[in-house]
């Protein structure tokens, strides 16, 4: 009772700590929003929702020439008509009733040429050398875009202050009828310490993810630069990092701030990562799939990839389609879904990856489908995009929360592999250890019996020269001669090889294995170290008896071959198998805490130039291996 009550509190802590500093580091992810108006008279979206209303806002919009004003009326959708001559400068005007301090204008004027005025003092204007008087302004139309928005800092008494901004229009040619439509920019007021608030919120909302992505990616890495250190590099996590780096690199080219940092180039770089990252993504995916499916997504993947890039080349040739986009984002989207298809499929076959993939994507999901329903301004977008069939609107967030599953899932399977390894390696290194342990009580025996016999002997003859009698001498004889005729099983030459050898035979015989020596041929000493010949032998042997032991093998054996062969020593281990057993280790060897011995057998011979081969046959199994002898012995 008292461990769960310790355990209870840990978690509470820990849970109380966390949400409490997380808090306060997000503090800066928020803006402040309260602070910021907008004045804006036309939609701000793309595509105008359903139940947008048009609202004025206070603002009077008009022309004027001279003291001459000309009203314009609102078409209900942010545009309005009737002004008299085409290209003439229109004017909006209001009232400003909001009270903030430090305020600031925040006209979003793309090629459009504006002035602005405060009770009929010019405050701002975009063309000095004009007479800037209201009713005797003429401003021609920008011939390019603005890189940045135009920032009007407005007096501390503006309030009850009229704000009247003066704008150009575009005079498209003679043909064009008086009535003439005209789209006053959007407006916003704001205070000083909002617009770095904004600034700050989206600088660290940025900077949060991209954080977190370029770590997984340079950890991703390190994995597997350590795997090809240890020759077992998994391609996978290339992709994966790639990934990562991809969609950070996507995530800072869409910031508002991104054009002062980076390298402008003639193609969208944001749009271009994400595809690619995409394309990362279903690689990625595809390395931890099998069979059929991993050939599936493979070929997802490439199609995907192949799209990404024509759409770069026609970005550069200048020559792109809104059908090929549209192609190739149905590519993207299916793609994706065929890869959570195959992923819940590789789960019920049960693949750790996916155990963990599918739920978290799964999840995220749902979680995003309760937001778009609870969320009035996420619905009515949600609707209007479904209705208008739009690819983009499903596949990025969908891709968002795949990438994001298949990162921390991937991060997950590195350190569960690593923690594997690090299992795997210190099981070898104490059964290593008990193999020399193991060694060492042999040789104790040994020596002990062999002390034994040279006593035996010694009281042998002492009796025999002590007796007289004939029966008893000739006795003695007969014992004395057995003595001596006690020779070990093998005798090859090297002292520990023999002692590790008889003993796991006797055992064998002991346990009805038939015991063969084809040769036992050996060097006094050989070019490995005692630990390792012991932890040789000994986990050759034990998987020998333990294949022969099996209860379905009808005539169990052993077959040992050892001899020098052009300058190698050639060890040979054939044994009776069962079919059964052999496809138990096969399927064994790669999962940790099986088959560690034939891990430390391989271990070893990779130290000495890898030559070691396994064999199975219908009703055994074989171990050949040969270690060089001209390497200097250890």
């Amino acid at each position: 009772m008292r461990k769960t009550v310790y355990r209870v509190l840990a978690v509470a802590v820990s849970l109380v700590l966390c949400v409490v500093f997380a808090a306060a580091l997000l503090v800066y992810a928020r803006p402040m929003k309260d602070a910021v108006y907008d004045l804006s008279m036309a939609c701000s979206g793309e595509a105008i929702p359903s139940d947008w209303v048009f609202d004025s806002k206070g603002w009077t919009v008009f022309a004027q020439e001279g003291e001459t004003v000309t009203e314009l009326h609102p078409n209900g959708f942010g545009g309005f008509t009737g002004l008299p001559v085409p290209g003439q400068t229109f004017y909006f005007s209001r009232i400003m009733t909001e009270e903030l301090d430090s305020p600031t204008l925040r006209l979003d004027a793309a090629n459009r040429n504006v002035a602005v005025f405060l009770d009929g003092k010019l405050l701002y204007t975009d063309c000095p050398e004009l007479d800037n008087r209201i009713g005797y302004l003429t401003l021609p139309m920008l011939e390019w875009d603005r890189t940045e928005q135009v920032t009007v800092t407005l007096p501390a008494d503006y309030a009850g202050c009229t704000l009247t901004i003066a704008q150009s229009t575009d005079l498209i040619g003679e043909k064009q009828e008086p009535d003439t439509t005209v789209w006053p920019c959007a407006v916003t007021l704001y205070c000083g310490y909002a617009y770095e608030s904004s600034l700050i919120a989206e600088s660290f909302q940025t900077a949060v993810p991209a954080s977190f992505l370029f770590l997984a990616g340079v950890f991703l890495l390190a994995v597997f630069v350590g795997q090809a250190f240890r020759g077992k590099a998994d391609v996978g996590l290339v992709c994966a990092a790639i990934m990562a780096f991809l969609w950070l690199t996507s995530r800072m080219y869409m910031t508002s701030f991104a054009l002062f940092y980076f390298v402008q180039l003639p193609v969208d770089i944001a749009l271009q990562c994400r595809e690619f990252a995409l394309t990362a993504l279903l690689a990625f995916l595809s390395s931890r799939m099998t069979g059929r499916r991993r050939v599936i997504l493979a070929v997802l993947a490439g199609a995907q990839g192949a799209a990404a890039l024509v759409y770069l080349i026609l970005q550069l040739a200048g020559s792109l389609s809104f059908g090929f986009l549209s192609v190739m984002y149905a590519i993207g989207l299916g793609a994706l879904l065929a890869a959570l298809v195959c992923g819940f499929w590789e789960r019920r076959k049960g693949s750790w990856f996916f155990s963990l993939f599918c739920p978290l994507t799964a999840a995220g999901i749902v979680l995003l489908g309760i937001a778009v329903c609870v969320l009035p301004a996420w619905r009515s977008q949600a609707w209007q995009q479904i209705t208008l069939g739009s690819f983009p609107f499903f596949l990025w967030p969908l891709m968002l929360l795949m990438l994001a599953a298949a990162l921390a899932v991937a991060v997950m399977e590195a350190v569960r592999r690593e923690l594997a390894r690090r299992t795997e390696a210190d099981l070898m290194a104490q059964r290593q250890e008990l193999a020399y342990a193991s060694y060492e009580t042999m040789r104790r025996q040994h020596e002990q019996v062999m002390m034994l016999r040279h006593d035996m002997a010694k009281h042998f003859r002492l009796l025999r020269q002590m007796t007289g009698e004939t029966a008893v001498a000739g006795y003695l004889d007969e014992l004395i001669g057995q003595n001596e005729k006690i020779r070990p099983v093998v005798q090859s030459g090297n002292q520990m090889l023999d002692i590790i050898l008889n003993g796991k035979l006797t055992a064998a015989e002991d346990a009805g294995i038939k015991v063969e020596i084809v040769r036992m041929q050996a060097p006094e000493k050989l070019p490995l170290s005692d630990a390792e010949l012991c932890s040789l032998l000994v986990n050759l042997m034990d998987n020998a008896v333990a294949a022969a032991s099996e209860p379905g093998v009808e005539q169990p054996y052993i077959r040992l071959d050892a001899h020098l062969k052009n300058d190698f020593f050639v060890f040979s281990c054939k044994n009776s198998a069962t079919w059964e057993w052999m496809q138990e280790r096969k399927s064994q060897e790669a999962v940790p805490k099986h088959s560690l011995g034939l891990k430390i057998i391989r271990q070893i011979s990779q130290h000495y130039g890898d030559l070691m081969e396994t064999e199975r046959g219908p009703d055994y199994y074989k171990v050949m291996l040969a270690i060089p002898m001209d390497q200097p012995s250890k």
